[in-house]
């Protein structure tokens, strides 16, 4: 029969006591799943605004390529896309967008551009009404509150100042 020494004997038995003593923990510790949670989507009132703004851009587009490119209409076009950077930049703050965004192939822009200077300024009071609207129903005690209302409502008083443009 082979001889164990004592601390040979030690060890291995420190290390069975160690083991079952970390068996008994995990069997009288309950497992708790966690299960992911999709973030919720981003407000409905910042996906429509995009999506007019989409449709506005969509219009100076359509009057640029029918009556060629006018300055005031540059001008005004160049703000439509700052208002649209914006909105995204906004709808960053909501990691639901982010998902449905990467889910989709992209927005798109709801209705077909404007080909008229009335056209265009039907949609910009339309998106002026819409804006001022959303900024003033805004719920205040909303996360990103600070952020979304000035910018909704300086983006529907520039759309409001269009109109001086267009008419």
């Amino acid at each position: 029969m082979a001889e164990i020494s004592r601390r040979t004997l030690l060890s291995r038995a420190a290390l069975l006591a160690g083991l079952a003593a970390g068996a008994g923990l995990g069997l009288t510790k309950g497992v708790r799943h966690k299960v992911a949670v999709p973030p919720p989507p981003a407000p409905a009132a910042l996906t429509g605004a995009l999506a007019r703004q989409q449709a506005l851009l969509a219009g100076y587009d359509s009057m640029a390529h029918h009556y060629g490119t006018r300055p005031a209409l540059a001008a005004l076009r160049s703000d439509v896309v700052a208002h649209g950077d914006a909105l995204r930049a906004l709808l960053e703050l909501y990691p639901g967008w982010r998902l449905a965004r990467a889910g989709s192939s992209g927005p798109s822009a709801s209705g077909p551009g404007a080909t008229s200077l009335a056209q265009l300024a039907a949609a910009s009071t339309a998106g002026a009404s819409a804006l001022t609207a959303a900024a003033l129903a805004w719920p205040a005690t909303e996360q990103h509150a600070l952020e979304v209302v000035p910018a909704l409502a300086s983006i529907a008083a520039c759309l409001a100042s269009h109109l001086q443009v267009l008419t």
